[in-house]
């Protein structure tokens, strides 16, 4: 006996492996649509620069409603205005299709060490806050809301809440000292 109302959910194509559940997965970017006739996808990345873009490395890839899968790049052309990538096993443009607007993310232990005066954005989170006036601790960083400005969510010690963009002039020091953010006029920046 078949139940109707039960979906199979069809994985997405191109898994090399499991996601390992355990691991802490870094947004690194998006799957746009195919490029070309035999599988190869646009992207868009966050940081073209980064070593990871390379072949051989692995990705989670994920879609709203689909399990998440761990893919391997086979290339990587950073070319204009999107960079191109080829993934293992997706060898033609429909299986590609089945990719678009997939979300990529790397383990967070694959990623290349920071220089000593730079930090990944991600680190912030669970960062003391301090004011710049006084240093005293005013709060945590709680979490990074991804939006067009990248907005930070501090959970202030008085139980309010404060949403600071990464890059607004009221962050006066980010990442100098590990842990540690200081942020100009708290108060100016409360969710109300």
């Amino acid at each position: 006996m078949t139940d109707n109302h039960t979906k199979t959910i069809e994985p997405l194509p191109g898994s090399v492996g499991k996601v390992d559940p355990d691991a802490i997965w870094i947004e690194v970017g998006k799957i746009g649509r195919p490029h070309g006739l035999k599988g190869e996808l646009r992207l868009q990345v966050y940081n073209p620069e980064s070593d990871i873009w390379q072949k051989g490395q692995k990705l989670r890839a994920w879609l709203p409603g689909k399990p998440a899968v761990l893919i391997e790049l086979a290339s990587f052309r950073d070319i204009l205005p999107m960079p191109t990538a080829a993934l293992v096993g997706v060898d033609d443009r429909d299986m590609a299709a089945k990719l678009t607007h997939a979300v990529l993310a790397v383990d967070q232990t694959e990623l290349p060490d920071a220089d000593a005066d730079e930090f990944y954005i991600h680190e912030l989170i669970g960062a003391t806050v301090l004011d710049d006036a006084t240093r005293k601790p005013v709060g945590v960083v709680r979490a990074l809301l991804e939006t067009p400005a990248d907005v930070l969510e501090i959970s202030l010690n008085s139980g309010a809440a404060a949403m600071i963009p990464v890059n607004a002039d009221a962050i006066t020091e980010m990442g100098r000292h590990k842990g540690i953010l200081v942020v100009r006029d708290i108060d100016d920046w409360k969710d109300r």
